[in-house]
């Protein structure tokens, strides 16, 4: 189990905290697995290695959520539970990306859901498309099919709507693990959305 200090629970969980680092004499996680957080949830790793700490950018120090070397050297301390010597001592740099407090929400997300299941999925979204005006859900998902990554700004311009509105668009989708967001590249289509399209298309 991985423990992240509880202040910054909800950073991971937004996707703005995306890496850590450890001080493990080995790598205790392995990459491409899912572990579950202490009191946050679940993340993969998706990649691990071991990193001198002097060499530690402040690009990555960023990506850990800290403002600076020093709170990051203060808190990696505080979970070593020990003094470090950050001139040459080394640590464990672990990728990562939160993918929620249930495993079962994952895996459908992955696509891994009974015929029954993806149903009553196909029933919520068309229930979402008749409370609005316009066909935007499966708009939405036809876009980001055809494309890998979708900013929210391209997609305002898509749907022709405001950031507020496809922000709570794309909240709605979220909750039905259609969709994805990474904070950089922006939203995306899981495995089960597009599972989704092609059962819709048939």
């Amino acid at each position: 189990m991985i423990t992240f200090t509880k202040k910054y629970h909800d950073a991971i969980k937004e996707g703005k905290i995306t890496l850590t680092f450890r001080a493990w004499d080995t790598l205790r996680v392995l990459r491409g697995k899912i572990y579950r957080a202490y009191n946050l949830g679940l993340i993969k790793v998706l990649d691990v290695d071991f990193k001198k700490m002097a060499a530690i950018s402040t690009e990555e120090i960023r990506r850990c959520g800290y403002k600076n070397a020093e709170e990051f050297q203060e808190d990696f301390q505080h979970i070593a539970r020990r003094d470090v010597d950050f001139k040459i001592e080394r640590a464990v740099r672990i990728e990562f990306e939160y993918i929620g407090e249930d495993i079962e929400n994952y895996k459908k997300a992955m696509g891994d859901v009974k015929d029954s299941e993806l149903f009553d999925i196909k029933e919520k979204l068309l229930k979402l498309e008749q409370k609005g005006k316009k066909q935007w859900a499966v708009k939405i998902l036809e876009l980001l099919k055809k494309k890998e990554y979708v900013t929210p700004e391209a997609m305002e311009k898509a749907l022709k709507s405001s950031p507020d509105r496809v922000k709570q668009s794309m909240k709605k989708l979220k909750a039905l693990n259609l969709t994805a967001k990474d904070r950089k590249m922006g939203y995306s289509i899981t495995p089960l959305g597009v599972k989704l399209l092609k059962s819709m298309n048939k």
